[in-house]
């Protein structure tokens, strides 16, 4: 008898399933931060190194040469006191709300127009797409000649049609120059905007489509009552995303203008730029892009932190319904 149990045990022990070893190095915790550590070690050198020594620099009179001696809140207080900070800052916002507001509306309508597979969109995609991936100093010296003020394309065309008086030195005239900036980068952000927005067009069922066409809607019905409700959440954060990108422009304004004429071009980056290595201010530098960059992750969270204060109050509605 004791036997026959004795056996019985065994063959349980024998189909018993054994770990795997490869099973038990995958789930290894040495393995996980190996895989993990080169990212970390990346991240610290790159982004968190930068930031802290940012900081620390923002708190001493450094001018990049000799020693950098310690000067406390004074950097802050010359920042958020100088006039010429909060002009940069102001032309940035100002610049920020064009571009994010044409481009999201320029890439919403030429989504849909993807979205709608009309004959030859794929080569359309890939046309579009032109303008986002050409270099930055192509797409400066292309719009630079075009908006040349005496041979240029804009005021030879309004000349040729008889107005004289619209033609402008477009980007060497405080009036026009910025939105001439604008416009150029409308035009290159702006394909950026329509491919994220057409990757959450191709996630909408084809059934609400479809229930949409059998109740006779129209194409204007269906984009602005039925798309453009689902893609919202998509919109926002590409706003978000553009916007903070514009917020970090350089290279295109400073091709273009190079901040003038008379620093209305000059936005937060160019105004952080001339103060660190023209004027070799290179602490008050460090101490207005800080306080740009706590102005951007404002911007970033606050967004996030209403967008979920509301969709709790939605909860709560339905919830006491």
């Amino acid at each position: 008898m004791s036997q026959l149990h004795h056996e019985q045990r065994r063959d349980t022990a024998e189909a018993r399933p054994r770990p795997d070893a490869r099973q038990s190095h995958t789930n290894s915790p040495v393995l996980a931060v190996l895989l993990v550590l080169p990212a970390v070690v990346l991240l610290t050198l790159f982004l968190l190194w930068p930031i802290v020594t940012a900081v620390q620099y923002s708190f001493t009179g450094a001018s990049g040469f000799g020693d950098a001696d310690p000067v406390g809140m004074a950097n802050y207080e010359r920042a958020l006191t100088d006039g010429a900070f909060w002009g940069a800052l102001g032309r940035n916002v100002v610049f920020a709300l064009i571009v994010t507001a044409a481009s999201l509306a320029i890439g919403f309508v030429l989504a849909y127009l993807l979205f709608l597979r009309v004959r030859g969109w794929r080569g359309l995609q890939v046309l579009l797409m032109v303008p986002y991936i050409l270099p930055v100093v192509v797409t400066a010296l292309l719009w630079k000649f075009m908006m040349e003020p005496h041979g240029g394309l804009f005021n030879s065309a309004l000349r040729a049609i008889g107005l004289d008086a619209l033609a402008n030195p477009w980007l060497s005239s405080p009036s026009t120059a910025l939105g001439s900036v604008s416009l150029v980068q409308v035009w290159q952000i702006t394909p950026f905007a329509m491919l994220l927005i057409f990757g959450a067009m191709i996630a909408i069922p084809t059934e609400v489509i479809e229930a949409a066409d059998l109740d006779g809607a129209g194409h204007a019905t269906k984009m602005l009552r039925i798309v453009l409700p689902i893609v919202r959440p998509a919109m926002i954060l590409t706003a978000i995303v553009i916007a903070i990108g514009l917020f970090r422009s350089f290279d295109l304004i400073y091709l273009l203008t190079q901040g003038g004429p008379i620093n209305s071009t000059t936005i937060s980056t160019l105004y952080i730029y001339v103060q660190g290595f023209v004027n070799n201010n290179y602490g008050y530098a460090n101490a207005a892009g800080v306080l740009v960059g706590v102005f951007l992750v404002a911007l970033a969270v606050i967004p996030r932190i209403a967008q979920r204060t509301q969709r709790r109050r939605a909860e709560h509605a339905e919830g006491t319904e």
